[in-house]
């Protein structure tokens, strides 16, 4: 059970990076229609809302639901500063949003007022009125787009922080890998590339390796292999992982009824310099998948590979000791 409440705070809290990072790139997409004086009331206000139909206001709820409902588990600093921060932004794209509405709204209605004034007090009184609401509208747009830029620039550098204290989590670096390019355009290109080696002390090696166990743990077989081959690629020669490559090679192509393959992959397993990494519930599971393809391949008429599997099987077996 508490493993099982480990792995939903774990995605949970992957949703609530999911969310930040999309929502600071629909950020600068606002901001650069600002800067070029095209902004409108249809570019944020399906962004944010009060009435829990927009992305940012789901993931502030997300976010207060994450931080504040631990239970006995203590909030660190970077959890709560973050929700605090969150929680910043959507009140500073609220009054953002009020703002834009008042000046594409209401704005042409108090020029045309401004053009048919009457003379009488109330009707002064009104426009001076109305005309200090327009600025206060134009200065607020203003400050709230310079608050939410600084905002999402300095929680971006905290996200870093959070990455290096969440790097165990395994939807995390799977996440942080598949989508790349999503960091080079929250952080730049120079940057976004680093961003993996800046939260793993090895780099990007580091990360393939624990995704590929990641993906091992979960029986993803294809995608382990696959991890663990790049990651392979990016370092001196590393006897664990190739005993990982090999042991999800070789299950992959068991699933897929490419015996032969699995035979040959696990066959490399075998070495010498591969023995030590024989752990208990890897050496069963090749022990136990050896036997059944021998079973399947003497049913088959295929005697030989049959042989050559039960044989895989006691060597496994053995080399436990």
């Amino acid at each position: 059970m508490e493993r099982k409440n480990l792995n939903i705070r774990d995605r949970n809290f992957l949703e609530i990076v999911r969310g930040l990072l999309y929502s600071q790139i629909a950020f600068q997409e606002i901001f650069n229609k600002y800067r070029r004086g095209g902004l409108q009331f249809s570019d944020i206000g399906n962004w944010v809302d009060d009435k829990g139909q927009s992305p940012l206001y789901n993931l502030k709820e997300q976010c207060h639901s994450f931080f504040r409902n631990k239970g006995k588990e203590p909030v660190r600093k970077n959890e709560w500063l973050l929700d605090l921060v969150i929680g910043s932004i959507f009140h500073e794209a609220m009054k953002l949003r009020e703002n834009i509405y008042q000046l594409e709204i209401y704005r042409p209605k108090y020029l045309k007022y401004k053009l048919n004034i009457g003379k009488s007090s109330y009707e002064k009184n009104y426009f001076q009125q109305f005309e200090r609401i327009i600025s206060k509208a134009e200065q607020g747009v203003l400050l709230g787009i310079s608050e939410m830029r600084s905002l999402f620039h300095d929680a971006m550098e905290q996200l870093i922080d959070l990455f290096k204290e969440k790097g165990r989590n395994p939807y995390l670096v799977r996440f942080l890998l598949e989508h790349r390019s999503l960091l080079r355009k929250v952080y730049g290109p120079q940057k976004g590339k680093d961003v993996l080696g800046l939260i793993f002390e090895g780099g990007l090696q580091e990360a393939y390796d624990r995704a590929g166990r990641s993906y091992l743990l979960s029986g993803h077989y294809d995608l382990s292999s696959c991890h663990f081959s790049k990651a392979l690629k990016l370092g001196s020669p590393h006897n664990e992982l190739l005993f990982l490559l090999y042991f999800s090679l070789g299950m992959n192509a068991y699933y897929k009824n490419i015996y032969t393959k699995t035979l040959s992959f696990w066959g490399k397993l075998m070495s010498i310099r591969l023995k030590k990494y024989f752990k208990k519930h890897y050496a069963r599971q090749i022990e136990e998948v050896c036997r059944k393809m021998a079973s399947e391949l003497n049913e088959e008429g295929r005697p030989h590979l049959a042989q050559k599997a039960l044989s895989l099987a006691d060597q496994t077996i053995k080399m436990l000791g």
